[in-house]
């Protein structure tokens, strides 16, 4: 296993830095400077920090607004009018994705920024992981913070750039981390142990850089004008001269273990803490309703065998049971959630298999690429099982092979392909499913009895730091507007 100490070194390096530089002599070995932190240094922090949003606050929420959790309504009160299900959508409503995104953001435009030529392969992975994690502000906020957005000192009040233009600034970095990939040398540091997602594996970056630029352009290829669309394909054209994508799951893990909470797998520390105990979130969170009927096979007649290693099966029939969120109470025992991410040392899931898998196909179906889509939906499938450690894969997929919005014979591929992708990233991504289902409509997941709009958010609120911080540019945007009005890729 990969040892800790690169964990710590990132954050250590990051928590001594000082904004003085007067005393040239001196100096005090505890104040680590800027300029002496090496990008071999500052990646693996960088990579956990962003990491550690993505496995807490945006599973919370994708979990929690695509019907994947509810709460235990029998033992903890209030939770049924709790903002997620009411869809009282403030700016403390999940701020710390915002402003964990961004401080992380932040770590990887230093790298880019480091002053010396002998890091290529560094700073290719800062400008992709910098695109990863920006794609997710604008896809949950739209106009954002961005060319001005990581000057430091120099400016602390950015201004926001349109999420269109931003969406481009992103292909861009990805291809330029591409690009330096290919041409480092061999006086450039070679990516080691400090990548603590593929372990200095270049092949494998290029696999995720070609899958994240496509799920890049599909996010935008509901939009029709030509402009757009010549674009998109522009852009896929050059990605089909290599053709590689993900080919395993994207897992990070710098070292995570039992020692200490914060050492754990920050997504497992949900549930566990160090000792192994549950934590209050292991005992809050349960199935919920619908989720449980779906899978059970209520709903469409298929149960699915993911079921029973997602959730506590429980009651004689040995099924899923949950509550219907925004209810009270619901049936006397209701299922827990079986963390997906089991131990503490478990490694962490970035971006699995299944996942690219169904970008395939979609980017298959919609002419995008040559390529077989329906194996690729096969794949996505089968990948998922793969993850989860689920049997039962060919008998299930035999049987909702002609079912409507489930099978890929059902009669509506893009349905099936989200509805696949909605169950496939179940506690591992969800708020990938989150911002499908805001794009394509599907799957059609039904909102809490007590939500107080007819549908999601479309987008989320700016952060109280916002307008506390740079209040001058941050735009205002009444609550309803968030139902009406999302990222352009929506409108």
């Amino acid at each position: 296993m990969r040892k800790i100490k690169y964990l710590f070194a990132g954050f250590l390096a990051l928590s001594m830095l000082s904004c003085d530089d007067y005393l040239d002599i001196n100096d005090d070995p505890n104040n680590i400077h800027q300029e002496d932190i090496r990008p071999d240094m500052q990646l693996p922090g960088a990579m956990v920090m962003t990491y550690r949003v993505q496995a807490r606050s945006m599973n919370i929420l994708g979990n929690i607004f695509m019907q994947n959790w509810y709460a235990d309504v029998n033992n903890f009160t209030g939770v049924n009018t709790s903002d997620e299900y009411t869809l009282d959508i403030s700016n403390n409503f999940y701020d710390d994705i915002w402003d964990g995104l961004y401080v992380g953001v932040n770590n990887f435009q230093q790298i880019i920024n480091y002053d010396s030529q002998d890091y290529d392969n560094h700073k290719a992975v800062a400008l992709i992981m910098k695109s990863f994690y920006m794609q997710y502000i604008v896809d949950l906020y739209g106009d954002a913070p961005y060319s001005q957005a990581f000057l430091g000192q120099e400016l602390l009040t950015p201004a926001y750039d349109n999420d269109a233009d931003i969406y481009r600034a992103l292909i861009d970095n990805v291809n330029a981390g591409i690009d330096l990939f290919y041409t480092a040398d061999s006086n450039d540091a070679v990516l080691g142990t400090e990548d603590v997602l593929f372990q200095g594996a270049i092949n494998k970056w290029i696999e995720f850089a070609n899958t994240l630029k496509m799920r890049i352009l599909l996010r935008q290829s509901e939009l029709t004008d030509a402009a757009t669309q010549t674009y998109i394909q522009d852009q896929f054209d050059v990605i089909a001269t290599s053709g590689v994508f993900l080919s395993t799951d994207a897992l990070i893990n710098p070292g995570y273990s039992d020692a200490t909470d914060a050492n754990m797998n920050p997504y497992n520390n949900l549930f566990y803490n160090s000792a192994g105990s549950a934590q209050q979130y292991y005992n809050y969170t349960r199935a919920s309703a619908y989720i449980a009927d779906f899978l059970n096979g209520d709903i469409n007649g298929v149960t699915d065998p993911r079921g029973s290693v997602l959730y506590e099966l429980v009651g004689s029939s040995s099924d899923i049971v949950g509550a219907v969120q925004g209810d009270f109470n619901g049936p006397a025992e209701l299922s827990h959630i079986v963390p997906v991410m089991p131990d503490a040392d478990s490694d962490g899931i970035l971006m699995s298999y299944a996942e690219s898998r169904f970008l395939l196909a979609e980017a298959y179906d919609k002419g995008y690429l040559s390529g077989d889509a329906e194996m690729a939906f096969y794949e996505g499938v089968q990948a998922s099982f793969s993850l989860y450690g689920a049997g039962g894969f060919s008998t299930y997929y035999s049987q909702i092979d002609a079912i409507a919005g489930l099978g890929w014979n059902g009669g509506n591929h893009m349905e099936a392909i989200m509805t696949q992708k909605w169950l496939a990233t179940n506690s591992v991504n969800p708020i990938e499913a989150y911002i499908d289902m805001t794009r394509t409509g599907y799957p059609n997941i039904p909102l809490a009895t007590t939500a107080l709009y007819p549908n999601r958010p479309y987008r989320l609120q700016y952060p109280l730091s916002e307008f506390v911080a740079n209040s001058a540019n941050v735009p205002v945007i009444p609550q309803a507007q968030l139902f009406q009005v999302g990222p352009f890729w929506k409108n």
